[in-house]
């Protein structure tokens, strides 16, 4: 009986690496063009200002100091947090560079795509023009497809786009090799930087699972024999992976994000998954839609039709890709390349938002190996290169519209309302928008929208109170942080309550509240300010110049601290 012998199109190559003479590379001027054309796409977002949650980031925050190595020790995420801290001690308030930085590795990381994508195609047989065309083509739409703006041009997302950069390159260097079995100088450096990866957001980790894939996938008649040989990088992965998992796992339950911490079940969180995944699809394949807080809702286990219905797609695609594994192997490997590197966020393991579009970014390159599958088989004449054009410019327009939103924080929620009204978060921060910008009446209407959407939570009281202070209703300002205080018992709402009273000429309810707020809180900056100024106001500069500098040895750097340190010393004939 004659062996049957599989041709390079329906059979994956056994050797690690595959090159081809009939494959030839990018002419200068097409990287140099498309990264012009990113540049415009997203040149409306490069002055974006603070959005969402940045400002929220303890390394952002007005009092979140310059201590790096309090962020090395914590682990978590301690590359991505040095170099935020590494950006304010540098820019301060000047978003520019923060944005800049994201989009230059964005274009750095669609380069590695540009590579892996190439080197996946010559590993599955695939030779000529049409591998060259397909890689450039996969790397374009990663580069301007506009699901990917949020993971760009949102600055708290350098979390995003820092470990892709680190998982790419551990990728590209694991399939760059000469050697069958990787050799330890090279796992040493694969493992390395999916450590920098991980540190970056520990997302990175599963980028393990698609070194895997390929080994199986790249092995002669799909046996195990690859990951075997491989036994170097897996075994001390294997060994750190588990403990790290563990270490970051209790630390963001402890956080309240991610977790036993949060209001649902791991079932609940899996239910709404099987609905989320076929959504990021949508939104790869048609990008309308988007949404920087889409506001999903969990579905509580046992699920619904939907979730069920998401459910069955998912084990057809995953046997599909399996049953025609030889045949579409760069397909077969994408989807299942795309659900592995989806598993840490769209798994069992919840997250305060089960749909959030930067989790794309990482994802995507599954997605971009199913669209080379197909592209690379085309013979490429001029028409059909000119389609690939026309869709990469048509990317390009969309992800600008996209970018554009980034530039003003009222558009960004303005557009999220629009797209979902009943989202209390999406409400709350246009409200506080407006409050932002001065338009106290608009602020306090939308203050009221997320009120009825859902019992408010302690923080959206305060700024609801600072609203209605800034529109001059004064008595609902003071019900609102009254009510506060009952969700809450912090200082901050009895501090804002002390300085309404002292702008309002109240000196001895502004003292009361401060005074409280000093009980529950030694530390709270503000609380000395105010209370400083009711001394300042009442004719008492000594009291007043104790407050201002025991505020500024609080914080050193607080402006109105040091106003009224010397408002209270020229007071006293000081100088």
């Amino acid at each position: 009986m004659k062996n049957s012998k599989r041709t390079p199109e329906n059979r994956p190559s056994a050797a690690p690496a595959v090159k081809s003479a009939q494959t030839t590379g990018l002419p200068w001027w097409a990287p140099v063009g498309a990264a012009i054309l990113a540049l415009i796409a997203y040149f409306p977002a490069l002055n974006g200002p603070f959005l969402f949650d940045d400002l929220n980031l303890p390394m952002l925050s007005q009092d979140g100091g310059s201590n790096y190595t309090a962020y090395l020790r914590r682990g978590v995420r301690a590359l991505t947090n040095i170099s935020l801290l590494a950006d304010k001690d540098m820019w301060a308030a000047n978003t520019t560079p923060y944005h800049l930085e994201n989009f230059l590795l964005h274009v750095a990381n669609a380069l590695l795509v540009y590579f892996i994508l190439k080197s996946l195609m010559e590993r599955a047989g695939r030779a000529g023009q049409g591998v060259t065309v397909s890689a450039g083509f996969g790397a374009a739409v990663f580069l301007l497809h506009p699901l990917h703006t949020e993971a760009v041009a949102y600055i708290a997302s350098r979390s995003e786009v820092l470990s892709v950069f680190f998982s790419l390159s551990a990728l590209l260097v694991f399939l760059r090799r000469a050697e069958a079995a990787v050799s330890w100088a090279r796992a040493i450096a694969v493992m390395a930087l999916l450590g920098l990866g991980t540190l970056s957001k520990e997302t990175a980790v599963a980028m393990v699972g698609v070194l895997v894939l390929t080994d199986w996938y790249f092995s002669s008649g799909f046996s195990l024999a690859g990951v075997a040989r491989n036994w170097r990088l897996y075994v001390p992965l294997l060994a750190g992976g588990a403990a790290v998992g563990s270490f970051v796992y209790r630390l963001a339950s402890r956080e309240g994000t991610v977790g036993s911490a949060l209001p649902f079940t791991p079932l609940d969180y899996l239910f709404t998954q099987f609905q989320v995944v076929w959504v990021y699809v949508r939104l790869f394949a048609l990008p309308y839609g988007q949404n920087l807080d889409h506001g999903f809702a969990i579905v509580k286990a046992p699920g619904d039709a939907l979730s069920w219905l998401g459910l069955v797609a998912i084990v057809a695609a995953v046997s599909a890709a399996f049953w025609w594994r030889k045949q579409y192997p760069l397909a077969s490997l994408g989807l299942l390349t795309f659900f592995v590197l989806l598993t840490p966020t769209s798994s069992i393991l919840p997250i305060e938002d089960p749909l959030v579009e930067r989790r794309v970014y990482f994802a995507s390159l599954g997605l971009l190996l199913i669209v080379c599958e197909f592209v690379s088989r085309w013979t490429l004449n001029t028409g059909r290169r000119a389609a690939l054009g026309a869709v990469a410019a048509a990317l390009a327009l969309l992800t600008m519209f996209r970018s554009d939103l980034y530039a003003s924080t009222q558009a960004m929620w303005v557009e999220s309302v629009k797209a979902n009204p009943q989202n209390y978060r999406a409400q709350f921060q246009l409200a506080f928008s407006y409050y932002e910008k001065g338009e106290c009446s608009k602020s306090v209407e939308y203050f009221q929208a997320a009120s009825r959407l859902r019992k408010p939570d302690y923080r959206l009281l305060v700024d609801w109170a600072l609203a209605l202070d800034c529109a001059n209703d004064v008595p609902n300002a003071i019900a609102r942080l009254q009510e506060a205080t009952k969700v809450e018992n912090k200082s901050n709402a009895w501090s804002t309550m002390g300085m309404i009273y002292g702008k309002r000429n109240q000196p001895e309810l502004a003292l009361d509240a401060l005074n409280h707020a000093l009980q529950l809180n030694r530390g709270d900056v503000m609380a000395y300010v105010y209370r400083g100024n009711v001394y300042f106001t009442t004719g008492q500069p000594a009291r007043a110049l104790e407050d201002f500098e025991q505020a500024l040895r609080l914080d050193g750097t607080n402006p109105a601290a040091q106003q009224g340190r010397t408002a209270a010393m020229n007071a006293l004939g000081r100088k």
